[in-house]
């Protein structure tokens, strides 16, 4: 049985520990996913790839750990937690601490960095509108916030029950203090027939610099969606090779929604430039540096 595309795209280890053969999904990132998902799709692995399923996680409380266990759902959570039934148990009660990591944004983190790069120098937000307009959980923006925090790219402010937020750069020393922060919010790119995207999707890649720069655009247009939009799974993907050019579209699946900062159809700036991180044609430097200069 073929996994959703979203599946296909976590990191995947197979291990072999005393003749058993399994394998660890990677999900200490996706914070919003639940435990009930999890035994749902954990289904689906096993019966993919023939073999036991466990996910890295990482667990933050024991009532998380004990949801997982009483779901028969298997984890390893080192250095202390593991829970392999198909083994044999080991448990520990050695929580990882809530510490923040500052090398890389997490894409909820750089979804708040983006609002408050967008907004006017001086204006502040409240956490709890933020969270509301990205679509985030409460829990999200304030691992968010307290990545930003550590990173010395904001202030948070409290008054009363609220807290607000506030970058503490102008926009450009905003933009370059971060620069090496940044992600790649792309996480995977597919090639569908046009006919097929029937769905609201934004300009990207060097179909977007193309709209706002010197370079010429690519034979194929390429396009952004948000990799959890429900018609992903339903897409049908093409080899381009074997297909005319003019009927085909490069699709990137995000690592989060690009239609909330989208600007006329296309995808932000900063969040465009992120996108070639790693590219090294003169031509496409030239156009992000002049894009960012407007910005």
């Amino acid at each position: 049985m073929p996994l959703p595309i979203f599946m296909t795209m976590r990191d995947i280890v197979m291990v072999e520990i005393y003749g058993v053969n399994f394998a660890i999904i990677d999900v200490m990132k996706e914070t919003e996913l639940s435990v009930a998902a999890m035994k749902k799709q954990k289904a689906k692995y096993e019966e993919a790839l023939q073999c036991p399923v466990a996910y890295k996680v990482a667990l933050n409380s024991v009532s998380m750990r004990n949801a997982l266990v009483k779901n028969g759902v298997s984890f390893v959570d080192l250095p202390g937690n593991v829970f392999l039934p198909f083994m044999g148990i080991v448990l520990q009660d050695v929580y990882r601490k809530q510490f923040v990591k500052v090398d890389k944004m997490m894409p909820s983190t750089q979804m708040v960095f983006l609002e408050l790069l967008y907004m006017n120098d001086e204006e502040s937000a409240l956490k709890s509108e933020v969270a509301n307009k990205l679509n985030l959980t409460k829990t999200s923006v304030t691992r968010a916030t307290a990545q930003l925090e550590e990173m010395s790219l904001i202030e948070q402010i409290k008054s009363g029950t609220e807290i607000s937020i506030k970058r503490n750069y102008s926009r450009k020393e905003y933009y370059e203090k971060a620069k090496a922060y940044l992600i790649n919010p792309v996480q995977k790119v597919i090639t569908i027939m046009r006919c097929e995207a029937t769905f609201e999707s934004f300009g990207a890649g060097e179909s977007a610099l193309s709209q706002v720069s010197e370079l010429n655009p690519p034979r194929i247009e390429e396009r952004a969606i948000y990799k959890g939009e429900e018609v992903v799974d339903q897409l049908e993907i093409v080899d381009a090779r074997s297909e005319d050019p003019d009927d085909c579209l490069k699709v990137q699946l995000w690592k989060y929604n690009p239609s909330y900062f989208a600007r006329e159809g296309c995808v932000d700036s900063v969040s465009l430039a992120c996108t070639f991180k790693g590219n090294e044609d003169e031509r496409v430097e030239m156009s992000i540096e002049k894009l960012l200069e407007e910005l």
